[in-house]
């Protein structure tokens, strides 16, 4: 018998903005789900979504299980730079609310964004398509 629990969706609260979010919580966050960001020193972490164009929480009961983060110029581009759910409630639908959210918020635009081997499969799932032309130079 298939495992059912990997399919039932809970029940969730979506908000935009820092309202509720500290350093800590991104960072506890990000090393759970895992995300490989830099996360060794909190007032960089606080600065990246300061500086976001939009960012989007999900919260069940209260506690954070999932965060995004995007720019966007809202015309022609925007950039997700982190998708991150704690590891408990993945696959009950979380990255999906907050992308479908990122969907309608930044309806016109191509939305862009790296990942790694470990989440290719997921993005892929949901229609996006590999694309080769592009460049990356740290700037450091």
């Amino acid at each position: 018998m298939a495992d059912d629990t990997a399919k039932t969706a809970i029940h969730l609260e979506i908000r935009e903005g820092l309202d509720g979010l500290t350093p800590a919580r991104i960072v506890t966050l990000y090393r759970r789900a895992p995300l490989l960001r830099p996360v060794d020193r909190n007032e960089r972490v606080w600065e990246m979504f300061e500086k976001a164009s939009l960012v989007l929480t999900a919260w069940r009961d209260g506690d954070l299980v999932g965060i995004a983060r995007v720019l966007t110029d809202g015309v022609l581009y925007s950039y997700l730079c982190d998708l991150a759910v704690e590891p408990d409630v993945q696959r009950h639908g979380v990255g999906k609310a907050l992308l479908h959210e990122i969907f309608e918020r930044c309806k016109g635009t191509e939305l862009v964004l790296r990942d790694s081997d470990i989440s290719s499969s997921y993005y892929a799932h949901l229609g996006f398509q590999r694309v080769g032309n592009a460049w990356v130079k740290y700037l450091r």
